[in-house]
């Protein structure tokens, strides 16, 4: 609840900000087209069947897509996600020590790191609908997409060769899952007048319909067929670089 607490801050303190930016500036920004790319970063949570196996995650990423005149949002992105809160604490069990550590081939104790990592691509649709007179470019931001979502545990040891965990036994460890999947996004859209400041932030909306690509789990020594519901949500922040051409400057002359 605290996490969340401080991302509604953030959002808050964020629109004040852009409230100040437009009082600023009095002229009035007409709707444009708009190319673009995006840096973002995502805070997420995990439900369904996600949770199971991951924790709160985090998400980094690209976008690249073209703000129409009519405020009509149409881009293709790119996520990379990770974190180091896996629940699955049995999973290597078999071969690991009371404190977590496997032996390598030289007899010494290596230290095991479990990690989530996923990429997730979506092409969207979306619209922005305009807050305030004065730009016609910014507003509330509303977007739907879909995809492909994919992720697995990473298991990481810095040093020695450990043979339980060759390439191949790890596959059936690693939990491989990959699928379709849909987005859904609603936040602020800001594009400064003067191409300085541009972002946009909300919350955003994954479901993911994967299934287990090494079907067999050597762990539980079972079959893993089913399909599964991952589920994330959580706060969304990007930069975003504009294209378009300067102003021309108006001279009078009286």
């Amino acid at each position: 609840m605290r996490l969340v607490f401080l991302q509604l801050i953030f959002l808050i303190a964020c629109l004040q900000f852009s409230l100040v930016s437009k009082g600023q500036d009095s002229t009035k920004s007409k709707a444009e087209t708009i190319p673009y790319i995006r840096f973002q970063y995502s805070l997420l949570y995990s439900s369904g069947d996600f949770e199971d196996r991951y924790g709160q995650s985090n998400s980094v990423g690209g976008a690249f897509g073209v703000k129409l005149k009519s405020n009509w949002v149409f881009e293709i992105e790119g996520g990379y996600h990770f974190t180091r809160n896996v629940r699955i604490g049995s999973l290597l069990d078999d071969i690991i020590n009371d404190q977590g550590d496997v032996t390598d081939s030289d007899g010494e104790l290596v230290k095991l790191v479990y990690e989530l990592r996923g990429l997730s691509f979506y092409g969207s649709v979306g619209k922005i609908f305009p807050w305030f007179a004065t730009n016609e470019n910014s507003g509330i931001l509303i977007q739907a997409g879909a995809g492909y979502f994919q992720h697995f545990i990473k298991v990481d040891y810095r040093d020695g060769t450990v043979f339980q965990l060759s390439e191949d036994m790890l596959k059936g460890y690693d939990r491989l899952h990959t699928g379709l999947a849909i987005r859904q996004f609603i936040g602020y859209q800001h594009y400064g007048k003067r191409n300085l400041i541009n972002f946009y932030l909300g919350f955003e909306f994954e479901q993911a319909f994967t299934y287990n690509r090494r079907k067999f789990n050597y762990d539980t020594r079972s079959f893993d067929t089913d399909q599964k519901l991952d589920l994330l949500s959580g706060l969304r922040f990007g930069w975003t670089i504009p294209f378009r051409s300067r102003e021309s400057e108006e001279f009078y002359f009286y």
